[in-house]
């Protein structure tokens, strides 16, 4: 596992309540896409690992090659160095695949990550591009998803988030983006997932989370937070209610 020294800017920062929620998150429930393509003698490179879930459910499809974890934040990166111990994952490596999940990416991002690749080797993202939440009269994709967007991009409705435009990205980037792969990739939610993302929002929408504090950053006032909270916690409660993520999920060869 190892860090950067570069300046950290993930919004959401490294609370109890977000790692919680990147803990949930395997190989195959975010990866699924690339799986059928990575090799027993593969070097895996998770940019982003977080705590390392993903990392370590790689080491199965490549189980005689080297995964390696990058993240920011050397206190989560802890907590990968141990379920990586935990795995057996050897410390280093250099790299046939690289992955993202879940980050905003500038082309010089996507640039440095193909040129670390090998002749022939894979780079694969998944990020999401829309969400929406059903019934429509809770107004969360307003208060959740417009005001989440607007804490990312700092306040500025105008600015894009990487998701939408990844094919373009992965061309300025140096990648034949009509030779690669574009997937389109549905989730939607459970009982036990709609009281999770209420929970979330309950334990991140609060004074002291990192993610609260970029809500108010990017001018979301404090009865606009609160009114995100009771339309969360309705739309928990509401029996039928569910919830979409489109993702964008995109495999290029270097």
């Amino acid at each position: 596992m190892t860090s950067t020294g570069a300046t950290n800017n993930y919004k959401q920062g490294y609370s109890s309540q977000t790692v919680a929620t990147q803990q949930t998150r395997t190989a195959e429930s975010e990866a699924a896409f690339l799986l059928p393509y990575i090799k027993n003698k593969d070097y895996i490179l998770d940019v982003g690992c977080g705590p390392d879930t993903i990392t370590t459910g790689f080491v199965k499809y490549a189980s005689e090659g080297r995964t390696v974890g990058l993240d920011l934040s050397a206190n989560v990166l802890e907590r990968a160095k141990a379920a990586a111990n935990g795995a057996g994952i050897p410390k280093e490596g250099p790299g046939s695949v690289v992955f993202e999940e879940g980050n905003i990416l500038e082309v010089k991002a996507l640039t440095e990550m193909r040129r670390v690749l090998k002749p022939g080797g894979i780079l694969a993202s998944r990020d999401a591009i829309e969400q929406h939440f059903y019934p429509r009269h809770t107004d969360l994709d307003r208060l959740w998803v417009g005001n989440f967007r607007r804490a990312v991009l700092n306040g500025d409705w105008n600015a894009d988030l990487s998701p939408p435009v990844m094919p373009a990205l992965y061309r300025q980037a140096g990648f034949d983006a009509d030779a690669g792969k574009v997937h389109v990739g549905t989730g939607s939610s459970t009982v036990e997932a709609r009281r999770w993302l209420s929970k979330r929002a309950e334990s991140q929408l609060k004074p002291g989370d990192p993610l609260y504090w970029s809500w108010r950053e990017a001018g979301i006032t404090e009865d606009e937070i609160q009114e995100t909270l009771r339309a969360s916690k309705k739309w928990a409660e509401t029996e039928d209610a569910w919830f979409a993520s489109l993702q964008c999920e995109m495999l290029a060869w270097k």
